[in-house]
C-alpha cells in the first residue's frame, strides 16, 4: 500500500467519540451496579450496614491498583480497557446466580472491581493523553466527564428501573451485557501499545511512588483523599438510607438522578469557570461549596437534601476535571499508567472506607450520622487551603525577584 493510499490516521474528534460511547456503557452499568448490590443485599439481609460494605468492597481493589498501573504502561492501552470490560461482564453473569449467597456476592463485587480500576485508570488518565493531540485535552477531559456524570443518572434510573420490574438477577445480567458492548466498542479505539514490554514491578512501583511524593501531587493526594473518604460511598448510604425510610425504589432513583444531573452540567462548563483562578484556587472554592452541601444533605428536610446532594455534584465535578487537567499535564504519558494508579490507590481507594465509615455510622441518629463525614471535609478544606495559600505566596515571591532583578537592569 502506497503512502497516498494508506488510511489516514483517526482524528481526535473520532477518538474521542468512541472513548466517550464506551466509557458511557461502562459507567452507565457501574451506576446500575451501585443501586442494584446495595439494594439486593438490603433485600437478603435487611441490614443496612451489610449493604453499604458488600458495595464497597468493589473500590477494595483500588489497593492493588499500582500493580494494574504497570501492566497498563507495559501493554497495549486499548488491549487493557477493552479487557477490563470483559471481566466485569463475566462476574456479572456469575453474580447473577449467586445473589442468595452473601459470600458469594461479596467475592464478585470484589473481583469485578478488578476489572473497574484499570478501566478507570486507562479511560480517564491514560488513553486521552496519549490519543488526543496536547490542544484539545483540556476539552477533551471536560467532555468526557460529563458524559459520565450523564451516564450516572442513566445507570441510577435504569439501576432502579429494572431491579423494580425484573429483580436483582436479571438486572445484573442487564450490566453484564453493558459491559460487554462497552467491551465491543472500545475495540474501535486505536491500538496505543508500549514501547516498553519488560516488567520490573520494584521499579515501577518506586516510579508510582516517587510521583505521589512529588510535592505539587502530595498535597493533592492527601486532599482528595480526606474527601473521599467522606462521600466516596455517599450515593450507596443516601439510597440505603431513603430505602430504609420507605422511599420506593424509582423514588430514589429519580432523587438521585436530580443530583447527578447537576454534575454533568458542572463538568461540561469546568473549563469555563473562573478560568484565570489558578488551579489550587479553584479546587479550594470546589472544596468550600462542597462542604456546603454536604451540610445540606445533613439536614433533615428532603429538599434540602436534594438541593445539597446537587451542590455537592456540582462542586465534585468541578474539582475533578480541574484535578485531572492538571495531573494529564504535570505526568508524562509513557508513566501515566504507574503514576496515577499509585496515586488513585489513595485518592480513590479511600471510597470504600468511606462505606466502612457511613455503615459504623448507621447506629447514629439524624445530624450524628453526617458528623464523621463532616469532619474529614472540613479538615480537607484546612489542608488544602494551607497549600493554596504557600503556593500564592511562592508565585508572590518569585513575582518581586523577577521585578527586581529587572529593575536591576
Amino acid at each position: 500500500m502506497t503512502a497516498a493510499s494508506a488510511p489516514a490516521p483517526p482524528t481526535d474528534t473520532r477518538v474521542l467519540r468512541v472513548l466517550i460511547a464506551a466509557s458511557m456503557l461502562s459507567k452507565v452499568a457501574d451506576w446500575q451496579l451501585g443501586i442494584v448490590i446495595p439494594l439486593a443485599v438490603l433485600a437478603e439481609s435487611d441490614s443496612v450496614a451489610l449493604a453499604l460494605v458488600s458495595f464497597a468492597l468493589r473500590g477494595v481493589s483500588y489497593v492493588g491498583s499500582p500493580f494494574l498501573g504497570s501492566v497498563i504502561d507495559r501493554f497495549d492501552k486499548r488491549t487493557v480497557y477493552v479487557l477490563a470490560q470483559l471481566h466485569q461482564a463475566v462476574c456479572l453473569v456469575l453474580l447473577a446466580s449467586m445473589l442468595s449467597s452473601q459470600l458469594s456476592v461479596a467475592l464478585l463485587v470484589l473481583l469485578s472491581g478488578i476489572g473497574g480500576v484499570a478501566s478507570s485508570i486507562t479511560g480517564q488518565f491514560v488513553l486521552i493523553p496519549v490519543l488526543i493531540s496536547p490542544p484539545l485535552r483540556a476539552t477533551a477531559v471536560a467532555k468526557l466527564n460529563s458524559a459520565i456524570e450523564v451516564s450516572k443518572v442513566i445507570g441510577l434510573l435504569l439501576g432502579g428501573t429494572a431491579f423494580a420490574l425484573l429483580g436483582p438477577a436479571a438486572a445484573s445480567l442487564c450490566i453484564g451485557a453493558l459491559y460487554l458492548v462497552a467491551g465491543c466498542i472500545a475495540r474501535l479505539l486505536p491500538r496505543a501499545p508500549s514501547s516498553h514490554r519488560r516488567m520490573d514491578i520494584r521499579r515501577d512501583l518506586a516510579i508510582g511512588f516517587r510521583w505521589v511524593g512529588r510535592r505539587e501531587i502530595l498535597w493533592l493526594v492527601v486532599t482528595m483523599s480526606m474527601t473521599n473518604l467522606a462521600i466516596g460511598q455517599l450515593e450507596p448510604a443516601l439510597i440505603t438510607q431513603f430505602s430504609d425510610g420507605g422511599m420506593n425504589t424509582a423514588a430514589i432513583s429519580g432523587v438521585m438522578a436530580a443530583g447527578l444531573l447537576m454534575g454533568a452540567l458542572a463538568s461540561r462548563l469546568a473549563p469555563a469557570i473562573v478560568p484565570r483562578w489558578s488551579t489550587e484556587r479553584r479546587v479550594l472554592a470546589a472544596q468550600v461549596l462542597g462542604l456546603a452541601g454536604l451540610a445540606l444533605v445533613a439536614t433533615p428536610l428532603l429538599p434540602l437534601r436534594l438541593l445539597g446532594f446537587m451542590v455537592e455534584c456540582f462542586a465534585v465535578a468541578v474539582s475533578n476535571v480541574a484535578s485531572i487537567t492538571y495531573r494529564q499535564e504535570t505526568i508524562p504519558a509513557d508513566v501515566a499508567g504507574r503514576a496515577n494508579a499509585t496515586i488513585r490507590m489513595f485518592i480513590t481507594g479511600a471510597s470504600p472506607l468511606s462505606g466502612f465509615l457511613f455503615a459504623w455510622a448507621s447506629g447514629l441518629d439524624g445530624f450524628r450520622y453526617w458528623l464523621p463525614a463532616l469532619s474529614l471535609w472540613g479538615a480537607a478544606v484546612v489542608v488544602w487551603a494551607v497549600y493554596t495559600r504557600t503556593c500564592e505566596r511562592a508565585a508572590e515571591k518569585a513575582d518581586a525577584l523577577k521585578g527586581a532583578s529587572l529593575g536591576d537592569r
